[in-house]
């Protein structure tokens, strides 16, 4: 092994030991997760993500109202933005389809 590859090699570890460092202060919390915050980080995670689509929901109303009422918007804007609520709420209903889906499995688990 010569010097070069050597010195490369320890530049390599101290750099991934720099990242793990990193990472814990990054996220302090991760390897003693306590459950409580896990259910409140995902219930508000949820409700956030809800809130996203019925915000992007109503973008698109008010878009396509004010285009109605003759309001100097493009009509690709409010097609667009159309098009943006119709794929945030198909998500939406997709993730909520899996998550049915995950429960009916869970449930017929025999005990």
């Amino acid at each position: 092994m010569n010097v070069n590859s050597a010195n490369s090699m320890q530049g390599m570890i101290n750099q991934m030991r720099i990242m793990a460092s990193q990472s814990q202060t990054q996220a302090p919390g991760l390897n003693g997760v306590n459950q409580t915050e896990g259910a409140s980080s995902f219930g508000e995670a949820l409700s956030s993500s809800l809130k996203s689509v019925n915000e992007t929901q109503m973008t698109a109303k008010n878009m396509a109202e004010a285009y109605d009422r003759g309001a100097d918007i493009p009509l690709s804007d409010v097609m667009l933005s159309m098009q943006k609520s119709s794929m945030a709420y198909q998500a939406t209903l997709q993730v909520r389809n899996k998550v049915l889906s995950a429960y009916q499995d869970i449930m017929k688990m025999p005990v």
